[in-house]
């Protein structure tokens, strides 16, 4: 079970039967999963468990994340968050929760833009990659690795948003296209063949890449959109001008289970098939929000596509 599997299955469980089976869930693998935000699990590991009625226990996994892991999570959720009213009635909850505000300030003012490479070579194409919500490099470059049997570099991008440990967003397109702009001069600036790379993004990273494509903060050869979570694709659609001049190539991936991007992923595709912009939709059936299983493969068709 990969880290958003286990995530769509408690959530799904919480759904069906309720928190208790979402709680054991959590317990039983939650801590198993590999390329995990690890600060996310303890975090839906004691909401379950209080939403479970196990206090005591909630309340001794968040402070193992804070005093144990040296974790913290967003203040305004800790005190706002209504699957955690009964742990506020702690009186230690209000103490974890201002070390968790110290923490969280302390890495807002430290955040920067973060550029992690692998095989990125002068006069070689790369992939430029954006990680989802509440993700960063470490979770994703597992899913990019088949690119680089095409002879293409890997770059993998970090926000300066963040929002809980180790857990970064792109919820602002603007400055998002302008971290991806620095980031891709940077790699310019290092003799790769830009003309040829290709701007990638999965979830709300699909949503930033795209954004930064369709206002021409860069300009790749292609991207390659996985479950892009695409609220404003209306009003981001109206003119695609400078994705056309570009010549930039999509290749969209998403599940047909996928609650939250199937359907502006369909959206997409018919919008800019309507439009004259080479395009292709990989349709992964009975899939949810995640990469599917075999996306190596998909990955190694995407980047063809692109090239054809």
């Amino acid at each position: 079970m990969t880290y958003t599997q286990l995530l769509n299955r408690a959530i799904a469980l919480l759904d069906e039967q309720g928190p208790e089976a979402a709680y054991q869930l959590m317990k039983t693998e939650g801590f198993e999963v590999e390329y995990a935000n690890q600060a996310q699990i303890y975090n839906f590991a004691y909401c379950f468990a209080a939403l479970s009625g196990h206090i005591d226990e909630a309340l001794g996994l968040m402070k193992e994340a804070l005093y144990q892991k040296g974790f913290w999570y967003d203040y305004d959720y800790l005190m706002e968050d209504e699957d955690l009213e009964e742990l506020r009635r702690d009186p230690s909850f209000e103490t974890m929760a201002k070390l968790c505000q110290e923490r969280q300030q302390a890495a807002q003012a430290a955040a920067k833009p973060q550029l992690v490479q692998e095989n990125v070579q002068p006069a070689k194409p790369f992939l430029l990659i954006l990680h989802g919500d509440q993700q960063n490099p470490q979770m994703t470059a597992p899913y990019w690795q088949s690119a680089k049997e095409l002879d293409y570099g890997l770059a993998f991008a970090q926000s300066s948003q963040i929002q809980v440990s180790d857990g970064y967003l792109w919820d602002d397109e603007q400055q998002a296209a302008e971290e991806i702009q620095q980031h891709w001069e940077t790699l310019k600036q290092q003799g790769t063949d830009v003309d040829n790379s290709i701007l990638c993004g999965f979830s709300s990273g699909g949503r930033a890449a795209f954004y930064a494509a369709v206002t021409g903060a860069v300009q790749p050869k292609g991207l390659i959109l996985v479950a892009p979570w695409l609220p404003e694709l209306e009003e981001w659609t109206e003119d695609l001008s400078k994705l056309k001049a570009a010549g930039t190539k999509v290749y969209i991936c998403c599940g047909d289970m996928d609650e939250d991007c199937f359907e502006g992923s369909e959206a997409l595709f018919e919008i800019l098939d309507d439009n004259g912009i080479d395009v292709q939709f990989k349709l992964c059936p009975e899939l949810e929000h995640d990469y599917p299983e075999d996306f190596d493969r998909i990955l190694q068709e995407a980047v063809r596509f692109v090239n054809e």
